[in-house]
């Protein structure tokens, strides 16, 4: 049966509710939900929002009322926009003040047992059409809502840090999800400035995985070239104009990247993972620290130059990268292929779109490159379809 074209979040609410606003639910007040809040709060001026925070509710209540009042004096806000701003938050340390809102996102800490208590909850207290988001990284999202009744309201929706420069959100749905409620989730994010991406079954939190693979591919040029991180890290300047690899894995942390491969369900790139895993476990109990802005200084203090020749890496890491994505396009044929690149380069932070590389690298070196990592590894995340294929999505 055809369905009704759904209408936006923001109109469909104020028709059921009348003159009621939008109330959004944010859980979680670490730095994912404090800038997910900030964004939105920006962002959409017709909405409530009520904050469930357990640590610190007074003490973040009043930073929001400070921000708003330099805002203000600043004369970026009006004095009428400064009143709606001021009456638009709540902060509570209480679930049952969920009640009423028309969709929560969840963001606290990755624990899949914590996670699926909070829904369990948070279902007992919101209406049957709330949508229940979830903004896990890593966890099986089928999982997460494994205990709530009507799935069709449950799905992930997973931003990425720091919020405000990053340009796309991952909707991570669930076969029971209500394509009603995806699109009006999507016409969110279009209007708080973002594009969003729609991911389901193993291809959940995708653009995480490829992450995770360019950062298991530059942890093997380490260990097969003999190179150090910082050798490395001058050899792949050229793709990373703002931070490079190791810096992404240094930003993130490795109590976060070194969690167990099998979170992530591509079968294809289950070495690799494995691999890359294997070793940021070695760094930890080396005594690596799992908190973020650790590992570089970690590693600087027990590496020394090499000299080891590294100048192949860019052919390397760009190899890996247009061959994942290659992939994962071909298994996905109805997908937005150009809105998917974009996504993917945006991602990883590299300078230049993928089909530059392509063109400046040449199937040839990268298939040669390809297929000398898969002898040498026996990885399957080194397999490449066909020039034919390839010339489809970068020729």
């Amino acid at each position: 049966m055809p369905r009704k074209k759904p209408e936006n979040l923001c109109s469909a609410t104020r028709r059921a509710k009348e003159s009621e606003r939008v109330k959004i639910g944010i859980v979680g007040y670490g730095k994912m939900g404090r800038d997910i809040f900030s964004i939105f709060f920006d962002k959409l001026p017709d909405t409530e929002f009520v904050i469930l925070d357990t640590f610190g509710k007074e003490e973040n209540a009043a930073a929001v009322a400070k921000t708003l009042a330099k805002s203000l004096k600043r004369k970026k806000i009006t004095e009428e926009q400064y009143e709606q701003k001021m009456k638009a938050y709540r902060f509570t340390d209480e679930a049952a003040d969920m009640s009423g809102c028309d969709l929560v996102i969840e963001a606290i800490f990755e624990d899949i047992r914590a996670k699926k208590s909070l829904f369990c909850q948070l279902a007992g207290i919101v209406g049957s059409e709330c949508m229940l988001l979830t903004n896990t990284s890593s966890l099986d999202i089928a999982e997460i809502f494994a205990d709530v009744p009507n799935k069709e309201r449950c799905f992930g929706m997973h931003f990425f840090y720091p919020v405000k420069l990053t340009g796309f959100v991952e909707l991570n749905v669930l076969p029971e999800t209500s394509p009603e409620l995806i699109s009006r989730a999507a016409e969110i994010i279009r209007t708080i400035g973002k594009k969003p991406l729609v991911f389901s079954g193993e291809y959940h939190i995708y653009l995480n995985q490829i992450l995770s693979c360019m950062v298991s591919h530059a942890i093997y040029l380490r260990e097969t070239t003999g190179a150090s991180v910082e050798e490395l890290r001058s050899a792949l300047s050229e793709l990373y104009p703002v931070a490079d690899v190791f810096e992404i894995l240094d930003s993130v942390g490795l109590g976060l990247m070194a969690g167990k491969p099998d979170c992530f369900r591509i079968e294809r790139n289950r070495q690799l993972l494995e691999y890359g895993c294997t070793q940021m476990n070695r760094w930890l109990d080396e005594g690596c620290p799992k908190e973020t802005l650790s590992f570089l200084d970690f590693i600087a203090e027990r590496e020394t130059p090499t000299g080891a020749p590294c100048g192949n890496a860019p052919l390397s890491m760009i190899s890996l990268i247009l061959c994942e994505t290659v992939n994962a396009l071909s298994d996905e044929p109805g997908c937005d292929a150009e809105l998917f690149m974009e996504a993917v380069q945006d991602t990883l932070g590299l300078a230049e779109a993928l089909p530059y590389y392509y063109g400046k690298f040449g199937a040839e070196n990268i298939f040669a490159e390809l297929e000398r990592l898969c002898k040498a590894s026996g990885f399957a995340s080194y397999k490449h379809a066909d020039k034919a294929v390839w010339d489809r999505y970068f020729g």
